[in-house]
């Protein structure tokens, strides 16, 4: 009886484990989608659609690829909260939170820009790229919480909450 025991605590100690190392290269794949998709797309894709087609053309591809960029971090951030709940982080709830603020004011602002654009005439008016400033600092903050994301998320919990949770 008790061989049984132990092999079924093993097996479930085994399983437990092989979910969590799943759950947490899942949140490493999502966070690479997010924040590095941020980064290639601004590093790379912008610089030379805006070469090779137009400030303006390039404004309109934004546009549409943006709607796929909220959709995912709507999607990590929802796995952010359940890795802060699974992990009882206050640290990672905080970072949620801010990120939800940021990506609603990405959404709102990005609903307001893409109001003032003329999808038929492939124009905006002369004052869109001042507003569309905007915009871009909004997603630099998004950037500077992803990049320093890791910190929390992939560091060793334990290690990482008992440091931060002590000055909180």
């Amino acid at each position: 009886m008790h061989e049984s025991l132990t092999k079924t605590t093993s097996n479930q100690f085994a399983r437990t484990e092989l979910s969590r190392s799943a759950w947490r290269h899942l949140l490493l794949i999502l966070w690479a989608m997010w924040w590095g998709g941020l980064c290639f797309y601004a590093i790379v894709v912008v610089p030379i659609g805006t070469e090779m087609i137009g400030t303006v053309e390039q404004g309109f591809v934004t546009q549409q690829v943006t709607q796929w960029h909220n959709g995912l971090s709507i999607v990590f951030l929802i796995c952010l909260w359940i890795e802060a709940y699974l992990r009882s982080s206050r640290t990672l709830w905080i970072v949620g939170a801010l990120l939800l603020a940021i990506n609603i004011g990405l959404v709102a602002w990005h609903y307001w820009l893409t109001s003032m654009m003329d999808f038929q005439d492939q124009s905006v008016p002369s004052d869109f790229y001042a507003k569309h400033a905007v915009y871009l600092w909004i997603t630099a903050a998004e950037y500077f919480i992803g990049l320093a994301l890791p910190i929390w998320l992939f560091a060793q919990p334990r290690a990482v909450e008992s440091l931060s949770d002590k000055h909180e």
